[in-house]
């Protein structure tokens, strides 16, 4: 009841000037009221979404990330089957070495060499692998030579000739007319990896 007095006893100017504050005051209200706590809920709320879509994207590169190493490592484990068959067979090195003695002897023949010796050098550590090497003396002419040592190096399994040490008994400056060339005695060490029984390749998932 005060109120609606001191309204009636307003005049019409002054009531003007109260409806205009009132209106201000209102205004004020509604914006630091409702307006602010709305525009801070939806900033924020923006902002989480944000962060949520910026890490769901983060777990789908990681995702294709993965994938990508997971096949990478299914190639190289392929890769190193295909590659371990290319070694010598054997568990151990005595038995790698009787392999590599057996395969040079074979290569050896049908290059239509003679061999002569045959000696097992000390096997050596390659990593996790075991190297392991035949030294050998071959006797017979040049280009038989040369077909023994393309047949090693290019063959099957991964061997190397890392020595070779060539004697003859030519006379390069008087060529025998008649009658055949005494043969050339050929000295090499042939190397190469043996398979052993098996290495794994351990994966890291996750």
């Amino acid at each position: 009841m005060q109120l609606k007095q001191i309204w009636q006893r307003l005049a019409a100017r002054e009531r003007v000037l109260a409806g205009v504050a009132l209106l201000g005051l209102l205004l004020v209200a509604v914006r630091y009221g409702i307006i602010e706590p709305y525009l801070d809920y939806t900033a924020h709320l923006e902002e989480e979404i944000e962060q949520e879509s910026q890490r769901v994207a983060k777990m789908q590169r990681q995702r294709g990330r993965r994938e990508q190493i997971a096949t990478q490592v299914n190639i190289l484990r392929q890769r190193f089957q295909e590659m371990r068959h290319k070694l010598i067979p054997g568990g151990t090195p005595a038995l790698a070495a009787s392999h590599l003695q057996e395969r040079i002897q074979t290569q050896a023949g049908q290059s239509g060499l003679e061999l002569v010796t045959t000696q097992v050098m000390r096997d050596e550590a390659v990593g996790e692998f075991r190297k392991i090497a035949v030294q050998v003396t071959l006797r017979g002419e040049l280009p038989a030579v040369a077909d023994f040592v393309a047949g090693v190096e290019y063959g099957e399994w991964l061997l190397a000739v890392t020595t070779l040490e060539v004697r003859s008994t030519y006379n390069l400056r008087v060529r025998p007319k008649e009658g055949p060339r005494n043969p050339l005695t050929i000295t090499l060490e042939v190397g190469g990896v043996m398979q052993g029984t098996g290495t794994p390749v351990v994966t890291r998932e996750g």
